[in-house]
């Protein structure tokens, strides 16, 4: 159902008298942003940022100091209350693009460091807040081994809470270098919602393998078997689900990550706990950690960078996030576009890693009637790929048969070697869209367009520079739980990586702005009011009278008329620039236009 649109009045009001002739005129500034607001769009986001893109790193506090960064996947949650009792200290929220599977990660990934992955001794250590039971989902919220195979190195699940046809508690591998598991530590339990301290010791020297959890010893296992422990060679570490972004979601919130390399002993990892739960503590609970010679240790309190903020209905529920964006690019210049205010910046995406991760809110999950709408400036190669770019994406999903709905340059040459603007669904592996050829000025590489997609409940529309250009029967907008939407990328599926990554698929080139989606379709005059919005600048409804006869003339807007200054305002029935209406024993009239 759409909302209410909010009045920016422009009044004027007519007297009738007997004078021969009267001219009256008011005119106001058709702001773009405040036209697109009084549509209430669900999301809209400006880009108008100014400062520098950079990335979301997890710092480390260990030894090894800044090689040991981690990189926050978009999406990640920040500054959730922390684990350590008595501290104002915060911690991190890992999720999933879809949380009934068990594919498609938010982690921390921290690049390969030899010194972390020796045959030697270690320990990792991390306080756990899961928030769904872990049997479904095969958790794993931390990670060092080969993402594809699980070769080399370690990893850990979180099982069952509770005693079961399965196992119960945390699961702590260690692997050869075909992935055959030569120590399995499993144990303990946890609470679903509370904070858990758990640990593994690994001792070279007697080849054991020691998991404890909240201080005390919950397993142990030898490391025989197989080849012998083999360490991780040369693949990154991760926390909040493998490496690779695509497998195995933790869902819950993760705090005071450390690896040391050496064994913890059990009366250090019982200190480590009563100092974490002990608001009376004589020694800071990093200050512990760093003593007992941490060479990894992500606080994870650091909050959000990159974040861009949703002006729609939906707010923060919906906010996106950079990704290796180039930030305050000139937007539409003055005086061509006068209803955009100074400064007006924009974001560049070099279709090679830059987009803007939306997420998949349960809030965009809805369906039938949409819209999408941006300013776009697309660059010279832009038929030169044939996989297509994405404007504004919600998928596809990966699944066979896919789905999807996107905004889109499709890059598929049709036999006559050129592209065209496409805005669709695919539902279940069956496409409807609507395609209209991108005009030879669009592809200069210097001219703003303004294009928008709608679904209506029967056509899927498409308009360039507020003229609606092609209409198409079709299927509309679907949830797609597994997916995310996004900004000048296709949205990344459960399945696919990305962000820290490279491999985002069909990449937009060129300059954005002012990105909006609707839950319901712009009507065409809404389409107009928009781009005249940001064209005219300065818009006048002028009237004249002449005997009897009126005359009212406007460049864009809807009219409405009322009987008093303070309304209640109608709109005049299919109203069009110029109005005539005869005045002939009619009381005053106050008229304003709505945007």
């Amino acid at each position: 159902m759409k909302k209410q649109k909010n009045m920016r009045p422009l009044c004027l009001m007519l007297l009738v008298t007997a004078a021969p002739s009267l001219m009256f005129a008011a005119s106001a500034r058709a702001d773009y942003s405040s036209t697109v607001l009084a549509d209430s769009p669900v999301a809209y986001y400006q880009l108008n940022d100014s400062t520098p893109w950079t990335p979301n790193v997890a710092t480390n506090s260990g030894s090894l100091g800044a090689a040991g960064n981690g990189v926050n996947f978009a999406q990640a949650t920040y500054q959730v209350p922390g684990a350590i009792v008595g501290e104002s200290d915060t911690a991190m929220g890992f999720s999933a693009i879809d949380t009934n599977s068990d594919d498609g990660a938010f982690p921390t990934v921290i690049p390969y460091i030899a010194a972390l992955n020796t045959s030697g001794s270690f320990t990792v250590e991390a306080w756990l807040r899961p928030t769904e039971e872990g049997a479904g989902n095969a958790q794993c919220p931390l990670f060092n081994c080969q993402a594809s195979t699980e070769d080399y190195g370690w990893d850990c699940y979180q099982r069952a809470s509770t005693a079961g046809s399965g196992q119960q508690g945390w699961e702590f591998y260690m692997n050869d270098d075909t992935g055959y598991r030569v120590g399995d530590a499993v144990g303990g339990t946890y609470t679903v919602g509370q904070w858990c301290h758990l640990v593994a010791a690994y001792n070279a020297t007697a080849a054991t393998l020691t998991l404890y959890v909240n201080g005390v010893q919950a397993a142990q296992a030898s490391v025989a078997g197989g080849d012998g422990y083999v360490p991780n060679p040369s693949y990154p570490m991760s926390i909040g689900g493998y490496s690779d972004g695509t497998q195995n979601p933790y869902v819950g919130d993760m705090d005071e990550f450390a690896v040391y390399t050496s064994a913890l002993s059990a009366a250090q990892v019982l200190a480590h706990y009563q100092n974490g739960t002990n608001a009376a503590r004589a020694t800071p609970y990093p200050i512990l950690i760093k003593a007992d010679g941490a060479a990894e240790y992500l606080r994870l309190d650091h909050p959000a960078n990159d974040i861009e903020t949703n002006k729609g209905t939906f707010g923060s529920a919906a906010n996106g996030v950079y990704s290796y964006t180039i930030n305050g690019v000139a937007g539409q210049p003055a005086p061509g576009f006068p209803g955009f205010s100074a400064p007006n910046l924009a974001m560049d995406f070099d279709g090679t890693n830059s987009y803007v991760d939306l997420g998949n809110p349960a809030v965009l999950e809805f369906t039938n009637q949409i819209t999408l709408e941006a300013w776009i400036v697309l660059d010279t190669n832009v038929i030169s790929d044939p996989n297509g770019e994405d404007v504004i994406a919600h998928g596809d999903d990966g699944e066979s048969p896919d789905s999807a709905v996107t905004l889109e340059l499709d890059q598929i040459y049709n036999g006559a070697g050129t592209a065209w603007y496409q805005i669709g669904s695919v539902v279940a592996g069956t496409p409807t869209a609507a395609m209209y050829t991108i005009p030879a000025a669009d592809l200069s590489g210097s001219n703003w367009v303004y294009l928008v997609g709608t679904y209506d409940g029967t056509n899927w529309n498409i308009y360039r520079n507020g003229v609606l250009a092609v209409s198409q029967t079709g299927t509309g907008s679907i949830a797609i739980p597994d997916a995310d939407w996004a900004i000048g990328v296709q949205g990344r599926h459960a399945h696919q990586g990305g962000y820290p990554l490279a491999g985002q698929a069909r990449q937009f080139s060129g300059e954005m702005d002012n990105v909006a989606i609707y839950n319901y379709a712009l009507s065409p005059a809404q389409v107009a009011a928009h781009y005249s919005a940001a064209t005219n600048g300065i818009v006048q409804l002028k009237a004249s009278l002449s005997g009897s006869n009126l005359t009212l003339v406007w460049s864009s807007g809807t009219l409405q008329s009322a009987t008093n200054v303070t309304g209640p305002y109608t709109d005049v029935a299919s109203a069009t620039s110029p109005y005539s209406a005869s005045v002939s024993g009619a009381p005053q009239m106050f008229y304003r236009l709505r945007f």
